[in-house]
Parts: structure tokens; sequence; C-alpha cells
């Protein structure tokens, strides 16, 4: 019968569990020297060693044949143990016997005799799961157990566990193992088992494994029969269902870009291959983690766990991002694998996210206008803009405005020449009327915008609509072509004349007015002028 890799291959010595030799070799020499406690707490992630250092420490106290500390696995009580009919080893799982029934049971066990070895040994897992009365139950049987009794609590959430449980125990941390560890520890199964396979296989399934060593070698065992007995990088990339290095290299460089419609198309890409939306958010959480790390560390190697090829080309793009656009990136990223989890809809959050990163040049939180800052700081830094160019900008500027005024001065000087005339008596005292015809019409919109102004003056064919500058919206509403022309008609037809209408503002009238007043009296005193000199001895010169 087939065994899997990850129970073919628990640690048969305390050498074997990798990671934790702060722990193995201090119960090695407690084995040695006999000073064992009565109770020990393993406390420590999934996959991390908890269940096999437990097991490997219940077949070294009941072993006949020590071996420097570790059991000889060859003896009656290590061969029984082994194979899961020992009658001194009790594995118990705290999830499915929680209560304090069963509690009362091994209160009960505890008090008869190992059949063979020197100890009855009790590995409870998850022990967390008990229940409080259960936890009560056990405490002075924890505290003072018989001499031939040995407890080995194991646990992902000691946190849970009351203080009194705690302080009866001798705690031991599993910390999560380091990718180098796991790829160690993977290559040797690897020769033993006859599977090839490539290192940046096996370095993915590292990465991938979360510091479990348990996770990791399953995920090999799966590669392993996919590919028949040989690992590639690119059949792991399938098994898993993640992204592939060069697939984020060009995720982030669209974004670089601001390219919202590239970033789009490269996220349905994942969608149509079925692949996880939060693993893709994992994957560019962790490229942007080290497009980080590459920028502000001079020693990169130690700190991310890729090939050599690869942190080259993380040091080159992270060279063309700022320090705080990555961290700006890093943030949407981390709100979105929080998110995403429960999200209905992922891979609109995800979209959302990538957009958000594609457009970081239009954000106006402080933290996105440092990084706005910093990129011009850098473009300066690397002489992509000079301040010549800005000043010619500069430049550039005040010649079209310039221009502008120029512009205003000719239009100004064509408009005197337009006759300007008051609104016929007629129409200011029928306007009333006009509005309601308008309401009539239920024409309510353009009665809202008409009844906010009043008919000012006649500017050669056009009846001027005055409205104050607060009324910007009514006046550029009353501008619009449709709605223009549909005033005219109705007023045309109201007022039984042609009418033409033109918005403009209070203050605009009254400028006009004063310019027609001043040209009216300059044009009496050149009148006068000449009436008293004559015509050849006066010339009129205007100030520029």
């Amino acid at each position: 019968m087939y065994t899997a890799l990850y129970r073919k291959w628990r640690p048969k010595k305390f050498e074997d569990v990798c990671g934790q030799e702060q722990i193995t070799r201090i119960l090695k020499n407690q084995i040695k020297t006999g000073q064992l406690s009565h109770a020990y707490l393993f406390c420590g992630t999934r996959g991390t060693g908890k269940t096999s250092t437990a097991k490997l420490l219940a077949k070294a106290v009941n072993c006949f044949n020590l071996q420097d500390g570790n059991p000889c696995d060859s003896c009656e009580s290590c061969i029984s143990i082994n194979q899961g009919n020992s009658m001194d080893v009790f594995e118990i799982d705290a999830a499915s016997n929680r209560r304090i029934e069963d509690v009362r049971d091994l209160r009960e066990a505890v008090k008869f005799a190992p059949a063979m070895g020197k100890y009855k040994v009790y590995i409870i897992d998850e022990v967390h799961m008990l229940t409080n009365e259960a936890f009560n139950a056990l405490l002075k049987t924890l505290e003072e157990p018989p001499a031939y009794v040995k407890f080995i609590l194991a646990t992902t959430e000691p946190h849970k566990l009351p203080a009194t449980i705690l302080s009866r125990c001798q705690r031991f941390d599993f910390k999560r193992l380091v990718q180098d560890d796991i790829v160690g520890r993977l290559e040797y199964i690897c020769k033993q088992e006859n599977i090839k396979a490539e290192e940046d296989a096996l370095r993915l399934i590292a990465r991938n494994s979360d510091g479990a060593m348990r996770d990791a070698i399953s995920i090999m065992d799966q590669c392993a029969v996919f590919g028949k007995m040989e690992i590639k990088y690119d059949d792991v990339l399938k098994v898993l269902g993640i992204a592939s290095d060069e697939y984020l290299f060009k995720m982030a460089d669209a974004i670089l870009d601001g390219d919202c419609s590239g970033a789009m198309l490269l996220v349905q890409e994942i969608s149509r291959q079925g692949k996880d939306m939060g693993q893709l958010a994992r994957d560019l959480l962790n490229h942007y983690r080290n497009l980080l790390m590459a920028k502000l560390v001079d020693q990169s190697e130690d700190v991310i766990d890729l090939s050599r090829e690869t942190i080259a080309m993380l040091k080159e793009q992270s060279s063309r991002y700022g320090r705080n656009n990555i961290i700006r990136c890093i943030d949407i990223l981390s709100d979105l694998t929080s998110n995403i989890k429960w999200a209905p809809q992922p891979k609109t959050l995800l979209e959302v996210a990538v957009i958000k990163m594609c457009k970081l040049d239009k954000d106006m939180s402080p933290e996105g206008l440092l990084a706005r800052i910093e990129k011009l700081e850098d473009m300066l830094a690397k002489g992509e803009i000079s301040i010549t160019a800005v000043q010619e900008g500069k430049k550039a500027k005040k010649e079209e405005k310039k221009e502008d005024k120029n512009i205003e001065k000719k239009a100004s000087e064509q408009s005197k020449n337009v006759e300007i005339k008051p609104v016929p008596s007629e129409i200011i005292e029928k306007w009333n009327g006009f509005i309601q015809e308008i309401k009539n019409r239920k024409k309510m919109k353009l009665r809202t915008y008409l009844a906010l102004c009043k008919p000012a003056i006649v500017d050669g064919e056009n009846v001027l609509l005055c409205f104050a500058r607060q009324d910007s919206f009514s006046k550029e509403s009353v501008e619009k072509a449709d709605n223009r022309k549909e005033i005219e008609a109705i007023a045309t037809e109201y007022f039984a004349k042609p009418i033409r209408i033109k918005a403009v503002y209070e203050d605009e009238i009254a400028i006009a007015s004063e310019e027609a007043k001043a040209e009216s009296e300059e044009d009496d005193v050149v009148k006068k002028a000449i009436e008293l000199f004559g015509e050849d001895l006066v010339e009129v010169v205007e100030e520029e």
C-alpha cells in the first residue's frame, strides 16, 4: 500500500527534525541525563514538527537501546510505537475528545502502570480545543501525575490555553522553517525516492509552503505524480495555480506605466486559466515586497529567497519605481488580501486594486503626494527633466497669456463697433409672462434657469440675459445650443418678433455700460474741441 511521502519521511531521530535545533538539543540532553519533565507543551504553526517531536520523545523515553539520546527504532517498544499499536503511548485528538467525560476517562486510565515500557505517554493534539470544564478536570492530574506518566500537549493556538495549564508545563515554541531548510530536506527526499527535481521548482514549493515542512512534502508528492517522478518549475505553477515570475514582472511594468488596459488584460488572462484571485493578490504582494527589499537593501540575496537572475531583474525594475510608490502598492495589496477572502466577487476587488495602483500619480492622499514629489526629485536627479525646461515652460505660458490679452483687446475693439441699446419696454413688461408661458409648456428646467436672470441690454441683435456669478450653472445651461434655440423659438412666438439671446454676468454688463458711457463722454469732448479750434487743429491720440 502506498504511503504519503510526509508520513513515510517523518523524522526517525531528533537530527531529522528540521529547523528546531534549540528544542531537539534540550530534549536529547534531558533524555540522556534523565531530567525529564512530567508535562510538555509544544506550540507552533502547522507542519513545524510538533507531533513528530512528540512521537520521537515518546519513543526515546521507552526505548530499550538508546543511541546518543535517539530511539533505536528497532527494539520491541519502538516498533510497536511506529506501528501505532503500543499499549504505552496514546495519541488523543482534543478536537473530538474535548468533553469533561473524556478527561475523566483519562484520569482513570493513568492509574494503571505501563504494559511494556518505562513510561505511559499521553500526546494530546490541538489541546486548545478542550472545554473549560475539561481543562479544570485535567489540572490536578497534570500537576501531580504518577511517576510513570508523561503528558505532551500540542497546540497551534497557545493563547487559548488557561494560565493554570501553561504554568504546569515545560513550554517549547516551534518556529516556522526557513526556505533553505525546507529545500535541503526536499532534495534529500528526492534523492532517496529517485525523483528528478529542478532547484527552482523546489524553491517555488518551499516558498509556497508557508514555512511548513509537511505542506512542502505534500506539494512535492503531488508534483512528482503529476510529472511522472520529475518535478519541473512550470508543473509546480500548474499544480499550485500560482502566477509565474514572468507574469508578475509584466503586471508590475503595466502598473508602473499606468497602463490600466494592459493590466486588466493580464488579470483576465489569469482568470481564464481558472486561478485563484486571492492567490494572485498574495503573489503580487510578495513581488512588491521583494521590489522594496531590492531597492533598499544592498545585499538583497540575504533577504530575498530567489535565484540571482530573478534578484537582478528585481533590482532593475525597482530602480524605475519610487520607494513611496512601492509602499503605497504594498498598502493597497495588504488591504486587498484581507478583504478578498470573504468577497463574493474577488476578481472585481482585484481589478479595482490594480487600477488604484495604475493611477497612483492621481492620488491626492498625503502618501500619494509624497510619492509624486519623490518621483519628481528622482527624475531631476537622473536628468530626465531640468530646471531650464521648467523655466521655458513658464516663459511659454507667459507668451500664451500675452497672446490671449491681445486677442481680448482685439475682440474688445471689435465690440465697440456693436450698437448697445436698452431692452425694448415690451420685453421687460412681458418678461414675467414669458416665464409663465415656459412653465405652462412644462419646460420646468428652462423655467428654473430663466427665473434667475433678467434682460439687461440689447447688444447688436442679441438680448443679453444677466446672471449673477453664483448662478453660473444656470448661465451655462442657457448657453447650451439646444436650450438656447428652444428659448429663442418660444420667445419669438411669445413676443411676436425675432428674438436672439445671449447669457452674460452682471459685472460684464456693468463694465460694458461704463465703457460705453466713457466713450460717449469722450465723443462729446472731441466735438466741442472741433467746434472751438477747427477740424484741422484737433488730433485724437489714444492711450496705450
